[in-house]
């Protein structure tokens, strides 16, 4: 089959790396024909700690979604997340000219949007994406204003940056494996794109990813990117939390937390005790589901408490009128819906999958390997003028001097 006709996701996460490769065929749903997963290495809250570890754990995946696909890749799209990422409104401003009777035409859009984007940052950081958002004409916004009169227009867009070296680390990665990087999207933007529908971002919504190591989140407003961030948590936090509290070790943290967690302290939990191994033997060990919760959903409100003083920067809570989406494998954790509908003070909900995506792919932990299969399919389906374009970190991974190695890949 022919390689333009392949579309290949990597998401790279604290605990586990996911390839998925999907087939696109004109007037048809994507097909996942390729999936590969393994734990990753290498990775701590977003941020690489062993470049060779990281590298080893996601070649595996790469070669085991090539295997299944039995497709050879040439290129991927990769997701960012961690700390390191930063993001702020851009607007480029153009004074439209009385020659042209004030008229905004396709070279002041162009202008406007050119300004926008020259926008500087401290050095070590670099922008990875823009977000378009809608344009103001004399203050007023408009989403398409050519030919409208005015005299003042302005381009806007939500910029996300990012650690330059963390960039140059992570573009080596696919690198080795002699494949180039189509683009690289921030998570939560990948998330949002696949787990809410358009009418749900034209209300407001807010999505949260809840991986292992790091909380991404997206608010849409009026169908735009309002704000993008990550927080510095996730449920590993809420397992190591559970070893020091109960004293036990991180596969018994995460085990309890998943067959007895919750994020919400409920008064049945009172007097209801689970056992450590269940056989009551020696060295097997009492607990209370209400101290396992206690610990759980003290951590879970800290960190939607981040989150609303985050979000709060931006827009009022009552502004996103479709609630709060929730995904992430962390998502998982029993009544975290509840949870964040009280600490948010908005409706809750789990995200929900298109339906060409298979059953057992729909589930919150591949929301963002998912969504970049999304936005490769965006992009492929874009008029020829436009999609002929290379990416940005195609661009980018040449700027700075990282191509993909042409050498053997195993």
């Amino acid at each position: 089959m022919s390689s333009s006709n392949i579309i290949a996701a990597t998401d790279i996460g604290t605990s586990k790396t996911v390839v998925l490769i999907a087939q696109l065929q004109a007037g048809r749903p994507l097909e996942i024909i390729g999936f590969g997963e393994v734990s990753s290495q290498g990775m701590r809250k977003g941020a690489i700690t062993s470049l060779k570890d990281l590298t080893s754990a996601v070649h595996a995946a790469l070669a085991a979604a090539e295997k299944t696909a039995g497709v050879e890749l040439r290129s991927t799209y990769v997701s960012l997340s961690g700390a390191h990422l930063g993001g702020q409104s851009c607007r480029g401003v153009v004074t439209l000219s009385a020659a042209n009777k004030k008229r905004v035409d396709a070279a002041d859009i162009k202008r406007a949007q050119e300004e926008a984007r020259r926008a500087e940052l401290s050095n070590g950081r670099v922008f990875v994406h823009y977000s378009r958002q809608p344009f103001l004409l004399d203050g007023e916004e408009c989403q398409k204003p050519e030919g409208m009169t005015g005299g003042r227009l302005e381009a806007c867009y939500w910029a996300v940056d990012a650690d330059a070296n963390h960039v140059r680390n992570l573009l080596q990665v696919p690198g080795g494996y002699s494949l180039h990087v189509d683009d690289l999207i921030a998570s939560s933007m990948a998330s949002g794109s696949i787990v809410v529908a358009d009418s749900l971002k034209q209300h407001g919504v807010l999505v949260v990813d809840i991986g292992a190591g790091t909380t991404d989140y997206v608010l849409y407003q009026r169908g735009y990117v309002v704000c993008t961030g990550v927080l510095p948590i996730g449920g590993q936090h809420i397992t190591n939390d559970l070893c020091l509290g109960l004293r036990v070790n991180p596969p018994h943290a995460e085990k309890i937390k998943q067959e007895f967690g919750s994020a919400v302290l409920q008064e049945a939990d009172a007097n209801h005790t689970i056992w450590l191994y269940g056989d009551k033997t020696v060295g097997d060990r009492k607990f209370f589901v209400k101290s396992i919760n206690q610990i759980i959903s003290a951590r879970v409100d800290e960190t939607f408490g981040f989150l609303r003083r985050r979000i709060e920067r931006y827009t009022t809570l009552d502004k996103v009128a479709a609630g709060v989406v929730l995904t992430g494998g962390s998502a998982c954790l029993r009544d975290i819906e509840r949870a964040a509908a009280q600490a948010l003070g908005m409706d809750a909900r789990p995200g929900e999958f298109p339906e060409w995506v298979l059953k057992n792919l729909a589930k919150p932990q591949y929301s963002a390997a998912l969504g970049l299969l999304h936005f490769g399919r965006s992009e492929r389906l874009r008029p020829v003028a436009v999609a002929s374009k290379p990416g940005l970190f195609g661009t980018f991974g040449r700027w700075l001097g990282f191509g993909p190695n042409t050498g053997n890949r195993r």
